[in-house]
């Protein structure tokens, strides 16, 4: 069914739209505006939380950014993520001597509805090498479980890894950290039949309920 001429109009100023702030974006490509990137780039830091390495908390426009990426398909919003964590990123795996990234999978189910991992999009603007893991189920998403054992058993077993492990020192990126129950998750996997040296985690975002939260298992 073809697209009226209504339509197709929306659909441009949709597309041309900030994904943070909703101005018009100027340039040819860019999905944030040009004062929006100029806030985040004040604002991006390496900050650390144990092995947990971040450059945002999980609010306001970084929120907003990431959700329009993932749930409005703005896929090439990668771009700019990726422009914004380049330099704390590799000054980390130049600092931990990293041999392996691993994105936090997908299920198939959200794969199917999106068409994309948005971490691996990511690490493909970096140009960064990465090894995939599976995600064997669809999970409800972490903020929609307030009890911690509710939270426990919706990512428990939920993860399958053949990667060789053994000395390597593994960094596993995501977008957001929220409780930390999917990475510890997935640490308990890639440490089921292996001994890596060491596993950080980073993300774009960490939630300001992580340090909240009690941890099991936590990346050493």
């Amino acid at each position: 069914m073809k697209k009226s001429i209504s339509q197709k109009i929306k659909d441009f100023f949709f597309s041309r739209k900030c994904a943070v702030c909703g101005r018009i974006v100027e340039a040819e490509g860019r999905y944030i505006c040009e004062p929006c990137l100029s806030i985040f780039r004040k604002k991006a830091e390496l900050r650390q939380n144990g092995n947990y390495y971040y450059l945002f908390y999980y609010e306001s426009d970084i929120k907003h950014a990431i959700a329009e990426m993932k749930l409005e398909n703005r896929r090439h919003l990668a771009v700019e993520l990726a422009e914004l964590c380049k330099e704390p990123l590799f000054r980390l795996i130049r600092e931990k001597n990293i041999h392996l990234l691993i994105p936090v999978p997908v299920s198939k189910k959200r794969f199917r509805e999106r068409g994309f991992n948005q971490v691996e999009e990511f690490l493909r603007e970096l140009g960064l090498p990465w090894r995939s893991i599976e995600k064997l189920r669809d999970t409800k998403h972490m903020y929609e479980l307030l009890d911690e054992e509710d939270r426990r058993k919706n990512i428990q077993d939920a993860f399958s890894s053949d990667l060789s492990t053994d000395g390597k020192n593994i960094l596993l990126v995501d977008d957001i950290v929220t409780t930390g129950q999917t990475t510890n998750e997935i640490i308990k996997e890639l440490r089921k039949n292996h001994r890596p040296a060491n596993i950080y985690v980073f993300s774009i975002a960490l939630s300001k309920v992580f340090g909240k939260i009690k941890h099991r298992g936590d990346p050493a």
